[in-house]
């Protein structure tokens, strides 16, 4: 459980550490929160977006996301993510878009009401040691 006046939203993406701090970032900020839980997987949204996705990748992240993140920890929403040069879903940036899009419809089966938004986190074009992020509707 967490303390009184600990605060944590939920990130779910893929583990590349390259893509960390401008998630929990965005998180902080959306959700007017402190801590991010994290839920990570190689290439996660390819996993997710599948037709018929793993069932055991599900009933996973269902425990770690609703179980433990919202139910324990009060999680105040939830960000898929996905980012450009991903070793673990290797897709064109459109498609990893489409994704996060499927992704996010598969969390929100997941989660009830609470607010789940996606993110395709990719390099600045002006400076490509600088990961941006950008909401994916």
């Amino acid at each position: 459980m967490s303390q009184t006046g600990e605060t944590f939203f939920t990130a779910v993406g893929c583990m590349d550490g390259r893509v960390q701090e401008v998630i929990t970032e965005f998180g902080r900020k959306k959700f007017g929160v402190k801590y991010p839980d994290t839920i990570t997987e190689a290439g996660i949204v390819g996993l997710l977006s599948k037709a018929q996705p793993d069932q055991f990748l599900i009933d996973s992240v269902k425990f770690k996301v609703v179980d433990v993140s919202i139910g324990m920890h009060s999680s105040r929403g939830v960000i898929v993510h996905g980012h450009a040069e991903c070793a673990g879903n290797k897709v064109s940036d459109a498609q990893h878009k489409e994704d996060i899009k499927n992704s996010v419809r598969v969390m929100k089966t997941l989660v009830g009401s609470v607010p789940v938004f996606g993110v395709f986190v990719h390099r600045s074009s002006t400076e490509p040691s600088t990961w941006v992020l950008e909401e994916i509707i």
